[in-house]
């Protein structure tokens, strides 16, 4: 008589889990017999080799639909294509995951950055980033689109937009939005428009991102740098640029870093 096995003997034999078992149950992969008295599942030799199976392609990445699929309809399956498919779609997510590291080390760069510099003032070079739009204020959410349609699905809405300042000695004269992207290996292209600043006074502030309407935060800003450029002797070229780089909480509401750049000579 072929021997069989219940449902503690499988989850030691497979390692799965009940809920799994159960799951696999329910999408019709496995269908154990029942004992009429008791009403436990019972497994044969090919329940486990089904179980097997499913193993072998759940850890290639197949899905339970196209798992069933290759059950209900193998012959009729162009594999190669299927392979192509499940390839592409793996490199499409090694892709998106190699990004999502990349800018969790970008933040934690800037985190320790922000640590060591606090609220100092340093003259340094800022970062390359191309032009790639414009639109009219931070608030003016009806022209976001525009930011949407330059940037990648992967790419955050804050990090996609520079804050330009105009100023000159009465102060702030004029504001606008810019769309960018981070150019990381520093190649210019032609036809292009960049924002590449080589000497700039660089300063972090916090921003109340709950204070609608407070435009305070920029004066402050225009202030603080200022009278450290004069104490330094060096000349602004009248532009400034801001960037939200990290949110944080206080009082749980949030408070944006911001990181202002000012080309100087």
């Amino acid at each position: 008589m072929e021997e069989k096995y219940l449902t503690n003997d499988l989850l030691s034999i497979t390692g799965m889990t009940r809920d799994t078992l159960r799951h696999y149950e329910q999408k019709g992969l496995i269908q154990p017999e029942k004992d009429r008295y008791n009403n436990y599942r019972q497994f044969r030799f090919a329940d486990i080799y089904r179980l097997l199976t499913i193993d072998f392609y759940r850890k290639h990445g197949f899905t339970i639909n196209e798992l069933k699929g290759l059950q209900d309809n193998f012959d009729d399956t162009d594999f190669s294509n299927l392979m192509q498919q499940k390839r592409s779609e793996l490199e499409e997510k090694i892709q998106h995951y190699s990004d999502t590291l990349d800018r969790i080390n970008h933040l934690d760069t800037f985190h320790q950055r922000l640590n060591g510099q606090g609220e100092e003032i340093v003259l340094t070079r800022m970062p390359l980033y191309e032009v790639v739009g414009t639109f009219s204020e931070f608030a003016s959410f009806e022209e976001y689109h525009r930011i949407l349609d330059h940037c990648s699905k992967e790419q955050d809405i804050l990090s996609s937009m520079i804050r330009c300042f105009d100023f000159d000695e009465t102060g702030l004269t004029h504001s606008r939005m810019l769309i960018v992207k981070e150019v990381t290996d520093n190649r210019l292209q032609e036809g292009k428009d960049y924002l590449n600043s080589a000497r700039c006074i660089s300063a972090f502030v916090t921003d109340n991102l709950a204070d609608e309407g407070d435009d305070k935060t920029p004066q402050r800003m225009f202030e603080k740098t200022i009278n450290w450029a004069q104490e330094k002797n060096l000349t602004p070229l009248g532009q400034a640029f801001v960037q939200t780089k990290m949110i944080t909480y206080h009082g749980k509401k949030e408070q944006a870093i911001l990181e202002v750049f000012i080309p100087v000579k």
